[in-house]
């Protein structure tokens, strides 16, 4: 008896200390000399510094890039003593900035007198970002029921006027400059109803044939048939490719013509001159439920570039139809993008600075 109650004896309870710790959300606590007392390693990461750079250093200067944050500690402080929240931009030493949602709440001791204060920073990147990706999902779809009425309508009409101009073309075949003319009719209305079809491809429901798809295979067949772009020189690949990666469930054709889109796009930007890079790996930021997720693991591609980057302003339009920064765009191609990868249940998303290139990264469902 005495043996089974030291086997089901349970271990000491941790200490406070790694119970915070464990936590994902940054924990840090002021002392009433406003100088900071402890952190967890949520906030090293958070702020992109280590511990010993910021304990025992004055709050003021740790977050002295985040006035907003300093004010809602100095209210919690010795004598203010309240508690406040709200959402804002965390910008770290580095100048990184992170949407985040605060809490500060006054701590006290064991007799009730104030202490100091103790902050809870939660990252909110991801929740942003899927919250994005909804908005953009009904935003697409409403474009694309608008564009299908549209696309429909004109077509009607090109088909007689190309009609038309075939007809007028054989009356007046023994005149050149007016056989000219006819031609150029007959090739911008060719255009414009390839525009339209691109157009109804956006509303239409894919037919996807799902095959265990492997990533590597894929991705190098993609840069096999851009490789007249590199093949001077001026452009460098550097594939970053996990080995271990298991199949992802998907649509050969489909996914090609998404990382083919992306590769283009980043290939063009850089102007024939720059690094492209193309990396695996397995997602850890996102973790999908349901039926059809196949437990939630995704893998990852990001394709990135050392181009000029994106403008800020231009980024929660990227993936919108018609938007485009080309001059000869027509601003349906990452349209197309977003709503494959969609209809595989994975996400697209972009990071980019102005000057600094661009990364796309698409996450997959990894295949049974």
């Amino acid at each position: 008896m005495h043996l089974a109650q030291e086997t089901n004896k349970l271990p000491p309870p941790p200490s406070w200390q790694n119970i915070l710790t464990s936590l994902e959300d940054a924990v840090v606590v002021i002392d009433s000399r406003g100088n900071v007392f402890f952190l967890n390693q949520a906030a090293e990461v958070l702020n992109g510094t280590s511990a010993h750079k910021m304990l025992q250093q004055c709050y003021r200067e740790v977050f002295r890039k985040n006035p907003w944050l300093i004010e809602m500690v100095a209210k919690s402080q010795p004598p203010g003593d309240s508690s406040t929240r709200a959402e804002g931009d965390f910008i770290t030493p580095r100048g990184r900035v992170v949407p985040v949602s605060l809490a500060v709440s006054p701590l006290q001791d064991q007799t009730g007198n104030g202490w100091g204060s103790i902050l809870l920073l939660r990252n909110l990147t991801h929740q942003r970002e899927m919250e994005e990706q909804l908005k953009r999902s009904d935003r697409l779809a409403l474009l694309g029921t608008l564009a299908a009425g549209l696309a429909h309508e004109i077509k009607n009409p090109l088909g007689g006027i190309k009609g038309a101009s075939q007809l007028i073309r054989q009356e007046v075949s023994a005149e050149p400059s007016l056989l000219e003319f006819t031609d150029v009719i007959i090739r911008e209305v060719d255009r414009i109803n390839q525009l339209m079809e691109q157009l109804l491809d956006l509303s239409r429901p894919r037919k996807l044939y799902l095959d265990p798809l492997n990533i590597h295979a894929l991705l190098d067949h993609v840069l096999f048939l851009e490789r007249h772009a590199f093949t001077d020189g001026g452009v460098v690949i550097r594939k970053n490719f996990d080995p271990s990666l298991p199949p992802v469930r998907g649509d050969r054709g489909q996914l090609i013509q998404v990382f083919l889109n992306l590769v283009k796009n980043s290939l063009e930007a850089m102007n024939g001159k720059g690094c492209l890079t193309v990396t695996t790996r397995m997602e850890t930021d996102y973790h999908f439920r349901g039926p059809a997720s196949h437990g939630g693991k995704l893998i990852r591609v990001d394709i990135e570039d050392d181009g000029p980057g994106i403008k800020r302003e231009d980024l929660a339009h990227i993936f919108s139809p018609f938007f485009t920064t080309k001059k000869n765009g027509t601003g349906l191609g990452l349209a197309t993008c977003h709503g494959i990868v969609e209809e595989h249940g994975g996400l697209i998303r972009v990071e980019s600075s102005e000057g600094k290139g661009a990364a796309f990264r698409v996450s997959l469902v990894m295949a049974d």
